[in-house]
């Protein structure tokens, strides 16, 4: 199985996810190519696919268990934990990072044609959506009283 590493993330999304999980070193090999790009087949962005691949480690991790010979220790249980927070944390990441205030002050065009497209999310709560048109027609609301005068 081919394993490359350009040594700058930049170059490909493959180096940036190799980069994120720490799955740099030759002689370490954790996730081959084709176990990546497969992740990033199935998955949009860089922190979800990250996050997978993450898991993925952290799976092979969970299979070992810890050994010890003389004075020297391999503590597969805890690099499992250390995935695992890892794939965690960038989930966290990527449903936290994307979100940001939208701004006013587009052109008009462009708004109607956010408006009209059908695949967006809808607004939840636009200028006028709080109006009870059925109790008072808005030419027939006194603000002051809040009933009719005739």
């Amino acid at each position: 199985m081919a394993w490359t590493y350009s040594g700058n993330p930049a170059d490909s999304t493959l180096d940036a996810i190799r980069f994120i999980i720490g799955d740099t070193d030759t002689n370490d090999q954790l996730l081959n190519d084709a176990e990546i790009e497969y992740f990033i087949v199935q998955h949009s962005t860089v922190n979800r696919t990250a996050s997978e691949a993450a898991r993925a480690v952290s799976a092979k991790f969970a299979r070992l268990m810890s050994r010890s010979i003389g004075g020297l220790q391999a503590d597969f249980a805890a690099k499992y934990r250390q995935y695992a927070e890892l794939a965690d944390d960038l989930i966290t990441k990527e449903e936290t990072e994307p979100v940001s205030p939208f701004a006013s002050g587009w052109k008009r065009d462009a708004k109607e044609a956010r408006m009209e497209d059908t695949n967006r999310e809808p607004l939840a709560i636009r200028k006028g959506s709080m109006d009870n048109n059925r109790a008072y027609p808005a030419d027939e609301y006194y603000p002051v009283t809040g009933y009719r005068t005739s």
